[in-house]
């Protein structure tokens, strides 16, 4: 069986997606300094995302890049990850019952523990974060496989000596609460 072209086809789908409705919101770019990163995660990671980081190199000058603002309970974790929403409410594929996008977390970065409403969904594409969602103990999913956390699960990450690159989706009520370490936010 021949191996697609990942960033053909993302390539393909971003100009559909321009293409389907007037509605839809248009990509607005933007960068934050931990993206300088996206290269290299993109340029390592396991064989059975390689696919996935073709598309995803393939949508980087279209991908709008933020970050968490500044919360004492995260420490200094705003300054060392960014994210990109691609569906949700108020994103480019417009839905109000999915949140999709990308998320890259520095080298030697702690993302403190949280929960929220939404049931979440990570898919590590490269780096060496160890996860821990709550009552497991914390490890690595394999190698291509995707982390389900359940609405109101407690769960963190640490990355090692490389940055971590996540595909995450946020399903069911995407517009409920955000808590860190207890607190209500």
């Amino acid at each position: 069986m021949a191996r697609r072209d990942g960033g053909r086809l993302c390539r393909t789908l971003i100009d559909e997606i321009d293409r389907l409705s007037p509605t839809r919101n248009r990509w607005r770019p933007s960068f934050q300094p931990v993206v300088a990163q996206l290269d290299g995660c993109l340029a390592r990671g396991p064989k059975e995302t390689s696919y996935l980081r073709g598309a995803v190199a393939a949508m980087k000058p279209h991908l709008n890049w933020h970050r968490a603002p500044p919360n004492p309970a995260l420490g200094r974790f705003d300054r060392h990850h960014a994210f990109s929403t691609i569906v949700g409410p108020t994103d480019r594929v417009p839905s109000d019952s999915l949140m999709l996008g990308l998320m890259i977390v520095d080298r030697a970065t702690h993302y403190p523990g949280h929960a929220h409403d939404a049931d979440e969904v990570y898919l590590p594409l490269s780096g060496d974060a160890v996860y821990h969602v709550a009552p497991a103990r914390p490890g690595r999913p394999r190698d291509g496989r995707y982390l389900p956390i359940p609405a109101g699960a407690r769960h963190a990450l640490w990355t090692g000596d490389v940055p971590e690159l996540i595909v995450w989706a946020w399903m069911g009520n995407i517009r409920g609460g955000y808590r860190i370490a207890g607190a209500a936010r």
